[in-house]
């Protein structure tokens, strides 16, 4: 079977996925038709982030979602501030010392700029089962185009896209999703556990978020507050 999922950018390309896709929106927001009242979301709490040394320096966290296209996130710490996300065709990752010094980033726009949308669509596919119309992508359980990592679990959907290829791992009884498996530099099998998940704004929203690169721990967010739905404006996506 094949057919457009009527509240966002999701093909989906059998049976099986649409059953799995269809218990995981339920699972989150009590209701296949929750996920389109979901407009924005903002995150607060703390995170660990790598250090130039590869250490993980502790720091307070915000993250700010206006769906589909705006995505900041704020890490501040003793390292300084980092910005990271876009609004648009806009990029807005900067860094700052303590001093208030700018570190110049070297990388193409470009690519930040698909990088940062491909970390919004990760981070909303695992927290909301939300599928942008920005990044379109085919959610399927068989014939996926292209290499996916392997995992253990049975119950998990391959969401598959220009630029866009990550594995959702549901839980086996409740369906939240528990997990994404997607590919990092050099192949690298990369993990993003989604987790304490909580009622909050009419959906289980996951307080803890971790992401590892192998065996290694790479970022965390432990959120003390989420609210969904807040009012955002474009002009809360500034640097």
């Amino acid at each position: 079977m094949r057919g457009q999922n009527s509240n966002d950018g999701a093909v989906i390309e059998d049976a099986r996925a649409k059953d799995l896709f269809t218990s995981a929106r339920i699972a989150v927001f009590g209701g296949p038709g929750g996920i389109a009242r979901l407009r924005s979301m903002r995150f607060k709490g703390k995170s660990k982030v790598p250090g130039e040394d590869g250490s993980m320096l502790p720091a307070t966290v915000e993250i700010r979602v206006l769906l589909p296209d705006n995505y900041l996130r704020l890490d501040t710490g003793e390292f300084g501030r980092r910005a990271t996300g876009y609004t648009g065709r806009t990029t807005l990752d900067k860094i700052e010392r303590p001093d208030g010094r700018v570190v110049p980033d070297p990388r193409d726009n470009a690519g930040v700029l698909m990088g940062n949308r491909a970390t919004l669509a990760r981070l909303m596919l695992g927290i909301a089962t939300f599928t942008s119309p920005e990044m379109p992508v085919e959610l399927r359980t068989h014939g996926t185009p292209r290499e996916m990592p392997v995992v253990p679990e049975s119950a998990w959907v391959d969401a598959v896209g220009d630029g866009f290829a990550a594995k959702m791992i549901l839980d086996a009884k409740t369906r939240v999703p528990i997990r994404l498996a997607y590919w990092g530099a050099d192949r690298m099998v990369m993990n993003t556990t989604f987790s304490d998940r909580r009622s909050t704004g009419g959906m289980k929203a996951p307080y803890r978020i971790v992401t590892t690169a192998g065996d290694r721990v790479i970022d965390e967010l432990m959120f003390d507050e989420v609210t969904v739905n807040p009012s955002l404006s474009k002009a809360d996506f500034v640097r």
